[in-house]
């Protein structure tokens, strides 16, 4: 390495997969991560933003702070990158930094602009080197950052600390479950479950009023519940349902969750779900929006069980193989010392 450092820098508490993963494979990283990081839901939602993006700060700071020119900084999250990369600029502090799986959502409003063109300044830069979760995202943000000579490295997105979960017959209701955040289409899942009223649907978003007004009888809509609750739906549903409006990593996690207890997904067809999903073999995806394709092929897996079966075993393996803590861990130190050393890699993509 050079003697560089390497600093871990994660917009939540450390996990002890991660320090575990490193230590075993003899790897040191100085790991920077919240205080406190879980205990926002009280406040309202300015308030928690602005909560978060102090922490942010902070994190940047300090590790910038703690950390000496050419050392590596490996960010969790790509928010954190951008903060660590204005500051190294304000700061005259220069760090490469690995900047873990971007996420952008391409929107016409004017803070997805300004969001835009800061992270075209980031990825201009030759100490940024940026990771992506599918190849073909490499060559979307090529063109939407307008920078087509850019690296990105592939590094699959992580299941973490989930664990593999055999579910038991007893467990499995008859309902299907969508939830989460960042990126659900939930007027198209409004729309399957209006389509379908024969299927109970339960629902998990994160505020009272996500779903709106005139919501079919045939949804229980859950929010602001407990980690525990949100998974103990996922483990008694008969399978999973999860379209998404962007292009961009949305519901990995829900859908490593659900794979994990070998629940089937029927999602939506977008750059990161196909990393994981072929149609047919270990889930369903179908085309953004369209929500009579969504409904048909969701009632059609509802009266399928042994499909329903066959998805998610194979759902399961597929995750197992590409996001699992020990790939994880290893691309992220082949990538970083290829930062320290480039050289090219097989983890580079054209």
């Amino acid at each position: 390495m050079m003697n560089r450092e390497v600093f871990f820098l994660k917009d939540s508490g450390i996990n002890d997969w991660l320090i575990s993963g490193f230590k075993e494979r003899n790897f040191p990283v100085k790991f920077i991560g919240m205080k406190s990081p879980h205990k926002n839901s009280s406040l309202s939602r300015i308030r928690r933003i602005q909560t978060l993006h102090y922490r942010y700060f902070s994190c940047a700071y300090n590790c910038l702070s703690n950390s000496k020119r050419n050392d590596v900084i490996v960010c969790f999250l790509d928010v954190m990158g951008l903060y660590v990369f204005v500051l190294s600029k304000i700061l005259f502090k220069r760090r490469e930094m690995l900047v873990i799986n971007i996420m952008f959502n391409a929107r016409p409003d004017l803070i997805t602009y300004i969001k835009k063109l800061l992270y075209r300044w980031m990825l201009r830069s030759e100490h940024v080197h940026p990771t992506v979760a599918s190849p073909e995202l490499s060559s979307a943000y090529r063109r939407l950052f307008r920078l087509p000579g850019k690296k990105f490295y592939l590094l699959h997105d992580c299941y973490g600390d989930l664990e593999k979960t055999q579910v038991s017959p007893h467990e499995v209701k008859d309902y299907i479950f969508c939830g989460g955040s960042n990126g659900r289409d939930w007027g198209t899942i409004k729309g399957v479950a209006s389509l379908l009223p024969h299927i109970n649907f339960v629902i998990v978003g994160p505020q009272e009023n996500t779903l709106g007004s005139n919501i079919p009888p045939n949804i229980s809509y859950h929010f602001n519940v407990s980690y525990a609750k949100f998974n103990q739906l996922i483990r008694g549903c008969s399978f999973l349902a999860l379209p998404l409006d962007t292009e961009a990593p949305a519901g990995l996690i829900v859908m490593f969750t659900a794979g994990l207890m070998s629940k089937a997904v029927i999602t939506t067809n977008n750059f990161t779900m196909r990393e994981y999903i072929t149609s047919g073999e270990d889930g369903i995806l179908v085309k953004m929006g369209d929500v009579e394709k969504f409904a048909e092929e969701t009632n059609a897996l509802y009266q399928n069980l042994t499909m329903q079966l066959k998805f998610g075993q194979n759902l399961c393996k597929r995750i197992e193989e590409l996001g699992s803590p020990g790939v994880f861990i290893d691309t992220i130190i082949y990538i970083t010392r290829q930062i320290a050393s480039p050289i090219a890699t097989n983890y580079e993509l054209s």
